[in-house]
């Protein structure tokens, strides 16, 4: 129903109405008679509204309360309804227009910009009774729920399966992209977690390698240094420090050149400096070479270490 239908009900009902920042409405002199009626609207004689202009008039709180009622919305919309209605017939008085309100009659700017009102010849009033407004009303919106609605010239959308449809499958594409991204981080953890249990075994689990043949060929070179024999003439086990680096070069190296088929093995005494080294058994007159040529080799310093 039309915001102004609304008004001259209201104004039929209370005598009195007041419109925000226009004035106030009263019905004068008006005895309803029933012989008059048809066809459920009222007429009502000339010069029965009186209006007197108050541009600082306030919101009419019954008017509010009864547009809510009749329409079906809370206050707040109700509000805004009669306030965007209000606001659009300012404007047209603005520029000189006139401001008709079906069912009351017209409102003009006079030559002060003083709000002038002139109640039509023949206004008619609707004045379906209550119940019955409301049972059309349920009976509307149950038989046209799922078309667009441009009641009071606002446009309202369809409440329809198909936006219960579209909102369940975004939730749904939304958990499962959830359930990926989870998935994802927990591949990941593992991979990095498997990785790094991997590289613990791999000191847990070193056990002593035989030297292979091929470190006999380090037996070219020249002595450099000498070391005093503690049995020159018997063969002796000891260790020939390749490398002295942290733990994540430590290992890579490990496993380089375990790959590459050279007996290593790695050694730490504090978890954070790891030595690389090989062993070797042979007269101690010989470490002095072997230390060279395993320099030479692996272009690093190398270090014996008796055992």
């Amino acid at each position: 129903m039309k915001i102004a239908h609304l008004l001259g009900q209201y104004l039929l009902q209370n005598k009195k109405m007041q419109l925000q920042s226009i004035g106030e409405f009263v019905l004068d002199n008006f005895y309803e008679n029933p012989f008059e009626n048809e066809k459920g609207k009222i007429r009502l004689p000339g010069n029965t509204i009186q209006f007197s202009p108050d541009k600082k008039a306030k919101e009419d709180a019954g008017l509010i309360d009864f547009i809510s009622q009749r329409t079906g919305k809370i206050r707040p919309l109700a509000s805004s309804d009669l306030e965007d209605f209000l606001n659009i017939g300012k404007q047209l008085l603005n520029v000189s227009k006139q401001f008709y309100i079906e069912g009351l009659g017209t409102l003009i700017l006079d030559d002060n910009n003083n709000y002038d009102f002139i109640q039509g010849n023949e206004v008619m009033v609707a004045t379906v009774p209550e119940d019955i407004h409301l049972k059309k009303r349920v009976v509307k919106r149950e038989e046209h729920a799922d078309d667009m609605s441009f009641e009071d010239g606002y446009p309202r959308p369809a409440h329809s399966s198909a936006n219960l449809l579209r909102k369940s499958l975004i939730l749904f594409a939304l958990a499962l992209g959830l359930v990926i991204i989870g998935w994802m981080v927990y591949y990941f953890f593992q991979q990095w977690q498997d990785k790094n249990e991997g590289q613990e075994n791999a000191l847990e689990n070193i056990q002593p390698v035989i030297p292979s043949p091929a470190q006999d060929s380090l037996k070219a070179g020249t002595d450099s240094l000498t070391t005093t024999p503690l049995n020159p003439d018997g063969d002796y086990t000891y260790k020939v420090i390749i490398e002295t680096s942290k733990r994540q070069r430590a290992l890579r190296r490990h496993k380089e050149l375990q790959k590459m088929g050279y007996g290593v093995k790695l050694s730490t005494e504090d978890s954070i400096t790891f030595k690389l080294y090989t062993l070797i058994t042979g007269p101690l007159s010989d470490t002095s070479r072997s230390r060279d040529s395993i320099t030479r080799f692996f272009g690093r310093k190398a270090m014996i270490e008796l055992k």
